[in-house]
């Protein structure tokens, strides 16, 4: 589908069943030397062929491809790098903040895993389940093809193409180095997952995060608020109009979750996991009991709880205490 005259966007299939996001829509924008790609999608077999296809019927070969700018490594965005770059020969662009992450998360895992397992049992996952949640992301592996970048950004350049000027916005939250990229004269912001139409993007602290990702993320979304734009280019759903009003949402989302996280730890202390398993979940889309989430929507929820009780104890709301190695919250007085 042409957006405009120029930018083309590619709907490629989530590369793991029933996922609720259904595609990842990365984006082609043309160039006088040649196209540069927005994000890649997953690498799994379907995802590959649909990528082709809409290609195909753009008229373009992969050797067309000259960048490749990925919005965060997370493997939805990142999974096809490898392989894209293989047939192109196209330069791959990161933010410095996310290079950290492709060795640990794709390559050497063993650690990684060791560091989750310790994480979650320190914030009250209990025994009997921790595996199943240590666990839960490794199946995308196989949906992955890393490749090491060419090209290390760090937030404030400008990817110029000759028909398009795209400048490099880092807004952190959903992951540390995660960017966003605007076309001031098509008034055009490509948001990656940093803001979806629909959905509210995870925000988690885990183990390899660092600081206060849910302050950073509200900060995100206040300066991305205020850019002229038109029309935001999402990484998953559809496109929208009107990033004041979703800006807005999503901040009251977050919130109502500060809120509801409160709400749970005024009486007496509790762990994240605690906590995570009391308060409603998917409220974009009407709510999800706990016992229906999956593992790894489990493994998220606890992270994202973390997140949003590390920026209350930072604002001195909450209180952070430790026995015998679990980390437990409550209400300052």
């Amino acid at each position: 589908m042409e957006i405009i005259p120029g930018i083309h966007q590619i709907k490629v299939p989530m590369g793991i069943p029933n996922s609720p996001l259904g595609f990842t829509n990365t984006y082609l924008v043309r160039g006088d030397a040649g196209w540069t790609l927005i994000d890649t999608g997953w690498n799994a077999k379907g995802s590959f062929e649909a990528f082709e296809s809409q290609m195909r019927d753009i008229g373009l070969d992969f050797k067309d491809i000259k960048l490749i700018v990925v919005t965060h490594v997370h493997p939805d965005h990142y999974g096809l790098s490898g392989r894209l770059k293989q047939l192109s020969g196209a330069e791959l662009a990161v933010h410095k903040a996310e290079m950290a992450f492709i060795d640990s998360r794709y390559l050497w895992t063993d650690i990684l895993l060791h560091d989750i397992g310790e994480w979650l049992h320190q914030h009250g996952v209990p025994d009997s389940v921790l595996p199943d949640l240590r666990q839960a992301s490794m199946g995308v592996l196989n949906l992955v093809v890393p490749a090491v970048p060419e090209r290390v950004l760090l937030g404030g350049e400008t990817i110029s193409t000759g028909n398009f000027n795209l400048k490099v916005i880092l807004t952190p939250g959903h992951s540390p180095g995660h960017i966003c990229l605007y076309e001031p004269s098509a008034k055009v912001l490509f948001s990656g997952d940093h803001i979806l139409p629909e959905t509210s993007p995870n925000i988690s602290l885990h183990v390899q995060s660092k600081g206060n990702p849910l302050g950073d993320y509200i900060r995100s979304l206040k300066s991305v608020r205020e850019i002229d734009v038109e029309l935001v280019l999402p990484a998953h759903e559809n496109i929208f109009t009107n990033l004041p009003k979703r800006v807005d949402e999503l901040l009251k989302h977050h919130q109502k979750r500060t809120a509801a996280i409160l709400d749970r730890i005024k009486v007496e202390p509790k762990t994240a996991y605690q906590i995570a398993s009391e308060i409603p979940w998917g409220l974009d889309i009407g709510g999800i009991a706990w016992k229906d989430l999956r593992n790894v929507d489990k493994r998220l929820a606890v992270m994202e709880a973390l997140a949003h009780l590390e920026a209350l104890r930072i604002e001195n709301r909450v209180l952070k205490s430790s026995k015998e190695g679990i980390v437990f919250y409550k209400t300052a007085a």
